[in-house]
């Protein structure tokens, strides 16, 4: 009768686990993530010729996000600069304040924080603070309590995955968690981000594994 009550209870807990029961350390998904992880997710899957072309650099780091931010008819443009690269493709800005659908011209410098700070400022969350660099998404997330190394932390979609791959200090990627494939920290989840392969990609990683030193979340404005 015991060797039959151990049987029924671990059938329960297989079949708790085969409907996804959330383990503690899942917390829901946030509006505020909802809309960042999907301005990722739509940059790699629109039909719009324009966002199509966006998916590949042209040569060396040539590409339509570093062309955005540092685009001086951009009235959200952050100061910085980089070299032009030759290519112009149309894209949303505000310029003089209004917000139209316009020629980019694309700039040339490593971006996959470009691409992530976008998904940032889009989505509209806080960008304040990032920069072309990925380990700004780290010092974001520090400054903001949204920073995440728990290894109990189940990454949410909008998250911005930061990457350290050499586990040497020196922070090397970052991209935007969209999706997560169970409730167990050793799940696997997807991100977007740009400058991966020299492309906008959609890649699977394993939690806390291929090279992840943390976490940082979208903070409200």
């Amino acid at each position: 009768m015991k060797s039959i009550r151990m049987m029924l209870v671990a059938a329960v807990a297989i079949s708790a686990a085969a409907f996804g029961a959330a383990t503690p350390a899942q917390a829901a998904d946030t509006a505020l993530g909802i809309d960042v992880g999907n301005i990722a997710w739509e940059q790699f899957t629109s039909t719009n010729a324009d966002v199509k072309a966006r998916l590949s650099e042209t040569g060396t780091n040539c590409n339509f996000y570093t062309g955005f931010w540092t685009d001086p008819n951009n009235d959200r443009r952050d100061g910085t600069s980089a070299s032009t690269c030759g290519k112009t493709t149309d894209g949303y800005m505000y310029r003089d304040g209004t917000k139209s659908w316009g020629a980019v011209n694309w700039r040339a410098r490593a971006w996959c924080a470009d691409f992530a700070k976008f998904a940032f400022y889009w989505g509209g969350a806080k960008y304040t603070g990032l920069n072309a660099l990925a380990s700004s998404f780290k010092t974001y997330g520090q400054t903001n309590g949204t920073w995440h190394t728990s290894k109990s932390y189940v990454p949410r979609k909008g998250d911005a995955a930061v990457y350290d791959w050499e586990r040497d200090g020196v922070i090397d990627h970052v991209a935007i968690v969209t999706s997560y494939e169970d409730t167990s920290t050793d799940g696997n989840h997807y991100v977007v981000g740009g400058n991966q392969s020299n492309k906008v990609t959609h890649v699977l990683h394993g939690n806390w594994e291929s090279g992840v030193v943390g976490y940082t979340s979208p903070a409200a404005k």
